[in-house]
This record gives C-alpha cells, structure tokens and sequence, in this order.
C-alpha cells in the first residue's frame, strides 16, 4: 500500500528507482547474512530485517505496480498474472535448485553428515543480483497507452 504512496511522493512516480534501491539492498542484506561469519546477533537481525523490507518492497514494486504501470490498461490483468505465473515458476525452480546445491555438497565425515554451503550461499547472492539486473531491463519502459 505504501510502495506506490512513496514511490509517487519521492520518486516522482518512478518505479524504477525505488526498485533498484531495494534491489541492492537485497543483495546487500544477504550477502551480510551469508558471508559474514555468524558471531554477531545484532548484525544477523539487521540483515534479516533488510532483507525482509527489500523482498517486501520488491514485490510490491516488480509484482505489481511497475507491470500494471508497463502494461496498457486493458491488460493489466494480464501483465500482474504472468508476473504472477512467473514468480511462482522462479520460487520452484529456486526450491529445487537449492535443493540440488544442498544436497550435492554434503559429505559424510566421521559417520557425521557435513554440508557445505558455499555454493548454495553464491547461487542465491547471485540470483538477487541477476533479478537487480532484469528489472533494470525495464528501466524505461512506459505503457504505450
């Protein structure tokens, strides 16, 4: 409900801009949470405090106002549910895929089962990157309306 609100007020109506920014901070707020080790409560809570701002903005943004912004009004029904269908196919393919990365990497030590995040941790940074990256795709599109 506020995403438009502010967007409108501070960004002059650009979605754009607002999307970029929480977009990094998405990035940013993982790579906290991933790559710095976990000996600091108060900075684990930031990261996921960011995170969870910057994935609730981005939805707003990405899955709602900037593909009815993009679209024409006659199909901005349309536009938000193949941005829907796409989002979910995304969240699947991330589940497995994180799955496989999990699963591959875990070794048996001592009878122990050791897993290794390493590359799970790189696959989901650069998946946020790589969604940073698509929507400045859409950086100036407008409706041809």
């Amino acid at each position: 409900m506020f995403s438009g609100v502010i967007s409108d007020k501070f960004f002059g109506g650009r979605r754009n801009i607002p999307a970029l920014i929480f977009g990094l901070m998405n990035v940013v707020a993982l790579c906290l949470f991933l790559l710095v080790p976990g000996v600091h409560f108060w900075l684990d809570a930031l990261s996921m405090v960011l995170f969870g701002l910057g994935i609730g903005v981005l939805i707003c943004f990405l899955g709602g106002l900037m593909a009815v912004d993009i679209a024409p009004r006659t199909a901005s029904g349309a536009a938000l549910g193949v941005v829907g269908i796409a989002s979910y196919i995304g969240a699947g393919l991330q589940d497995v895929m994180s799955g496989v990365l999990i699963e591959g990497n875990k070794h048996v030590v001592n009878g122990v089962e050791v897993y290794d995040f390493t590359y799970i941790n790189w696959f989901w940074i650069g998946a946020a990157l790589m969604s940073v990256l698509l929507a400045l795709l859409v950086w100036n599109a407008r409706s041809k309306e």
